[in-house]
C-alpha cells in the first residue's frame, strides 16, 4: 500500500511540475489589461482606427517580451506584426506584414526566416507565438528557388536589413 502512495505522490508532482520553456504556451492579455492597452496603442496608428484580431499572443522571457498580432484594420486591410519590449521600455514594431502591395518570394523567404530566428531568441516555439510560421517560411522558400522575382507576398516592414 505504502508504495502505492509513493508511486501517486511521484506521479502528482510531475504533473504540477511548470512545462518547460519549449511547451509553455504564449498567452492573449485580457481585454482591458495594461499589457494589450500598451500593444494596442503601439499598433494603432490612428485613434479611430478599429483592429479586429485573430491571434494576439504575448511570451515573457526574463524582464522582455515579444507579441505576435494578426488580425484586420478596417482601413488599410489584414496585417501581421511582431512586436517586442525590452525591461520598462515600452513596446515597438519590429517586423511586420500588410495586404497592401506586394514584394518578391526571395524576400518573402528572407523575412520570415529573419522572424523565426528572432522568435526562437525568446526562448519560445515559434509556430505557438505565430502560428504557421514555420510552414509559410518553407513555403516562400521553395517558391524563391523557382523564381525568386515573383511577388508572393504583401508588404514588408522591419525585419532584416
Amino acid at each position: 500500500m505504502r508504495g502505492w502512495r509513493v508511486s501517486f505522490l511521484a506521479t502528482t508532482l510531475l504533473f504540477a511540475a511548470p512545462l518547460p520553456a519549449n511547451e509553455a504556451t504564449p498567452h492573449t492579455p485580457a481585454t482591458g489589461s495594461a499589457e494589450r492597452n500598451a500593444i494596442l496603442d503601439t499598433l494603432r496608428s490612428h485613434p479611430d482606427f478599429r483592429l479586429t484580431f485573430r491571434h494576439l499572443r504575448v511570451w515573457h522571457d526574463g524582464d522582455r517580451a515579444i507579441a505576435y498580432a494578426e488580425g484586420d484594420n478596417g482601413a488599410i486591410g489584414g496585417f501581421k506584426i511582431i512586436l517586442t519590449r525590452d525591461g520598462t521600455a515600452g513596446w515597438r514594431s519590429v517586423w511586420g506584414e500588410g495586404d497592401g502591395g506586394s514584394d518578391s518570394c526571395a524576400a518573402g523567404a528572407r523575412h520570415y526566416r529573419w522572424a523565426l530566428t528572432l522568435i526562437r531568441s525568446y526562448h519560445v516555439v515559434p509556430d505557438r507565438l505565430f502560428p504557421g510560421v514555420t510552414k509559410q517560411t518553407r513555403a516562400f522558400e521553395r517558391m524563391a528557388k523557382g523564381d525568386p522575382e515573383l511577388q508572393c507576398t504583401g508588404d514588408l516592414e522591419g525585419g532584416p536589413e
